[in-house]
């Protein structure tokens, strides 16, 4: 069951609450590659998933948790024999960086270890009764709560954190590297198997075998990830929209975004549509993307 709720008062500056929820996912259950303007905690009550980040993928099972900080790429993926149960919080404020290198960490090591597992442990209770309101006018008792989760959290920190595990092929962590910081840019598929010294072929085993997408579907959902986000949250004009991921020319962009979302950019913009489409992309035909890459350069 997928639940979420979206506060309407964000007075407070120092934590500000934009959304909380909760989902059991199916098994294999992914989200991204995508963008978030605002810190993401998710706590996991149950099975198991991967985070894949610029600094590594990660493992997490219940008790443990992860962050998702503001504009960085990340996918997350269910664990397909036993794919895990969990609760999100979406903050941000004066406090929330703070809050977070308490809690032991870091776009290095973005994974909440605990001292000590306990299924009714004090963090779990507070934010299962923060995710368990849906009015919006309880906004001043979620606020409260959410400061007793993150003392909880805080409290049960492990005071070491492991090192960060190594990346599992350094071909792929270059390329997809290189895709996620310069995805605004015109690029090609054979820019970047010149960049990683790769065969166009090996590179797109590579990204199969860890993604299940090829570099170019890759591309194309950090591109169309970026976009919604930058629309849903901003109000910059579509064409500077498009310029921000890539595109030089805004038709393209809005054939391409209609294409994966099935809703124009000024749809998306005005409400319609919804980022967890990212999960099973529309993807574009191979040729298609090929195309569309190629219009940008010109």
């Amino acid at each position: 069951m997928h639940k979420s709720f979206t506060l309407t008062n964000t007075s407070s500056i120092e934590l500000n609450v934009f959304q909380f929820g909760h989902e059991d996912c199916a098994p294999g259950h992914r989200f991204g590659p995508a963008v978030r303007q605002h810190y993401l905690f998710h706590y996991v009550i149950s099975g198991s998933g991967t985070l894949y980040t610029d600094s590594g993928e990660f493992t997490i099972r219940p008790g443990e948790g992860f962050l998702i900080y503001p504009h960085d790429v990340t996918t997350y993926c269910a664990d397909r024999q036993d794919p895990w149960h969990y609760m999100w919080i979406e903050v941000d404020g004066l406090m929330a960086a703070t809050i977070f290198q308490q809690c032991r960490l870091s776009r290095q090591m973005p994974v909440y270890r605990p001292q000590h597992y306990r299924p009714e442990a004090e963090e779990r209770r507070c934010l299962a009764e923060i995710v368990a309101h849906e009015q919006n006018d309880a906004w001043l008792k979620i606020i409260g709560l959410s400061y007793q989760f993150f003392a909880a959290l805080i409290a049960n920190a492990q005071r070491e954190q492991p090192a960060a595990p190594a990346e599992k092929t350094r071909h792929l962590s270059k390329a997809v590297k290189y895709l996620e910081s310069r995805y605004h840019e015109p690029l090609s598929i054979g820019q970047l198997a010149a960049y990683c010294n790769l065969n166009r072929s090996y590179l797109s085993r590579l990204f199969k075998a860890e993604f299940g997408l090829g570099p170019k579907e890759y591309l194309l959902q950090v591109r169309m990830n970026v976009a919604a986000s930058l629309l849903r949250h901003g109000s910059a004009a579509i064409k500077v929209v498009a310029l921000s991921v890539g595109y030089d020319n805004q038709l393209h962009f809005c054939k391409a975004f209609r294409q994966f979302y099935g809703v124009s950019p000024s749809a998306w913009r005005s409400g319609e549509g919804d980022l967890t489409s990212s999960i099973e992309p529309r993807l574009m035909a191979t040729a298609s993307v090929d195309t569309d890459i190629a219009q940008q350069r010109r």
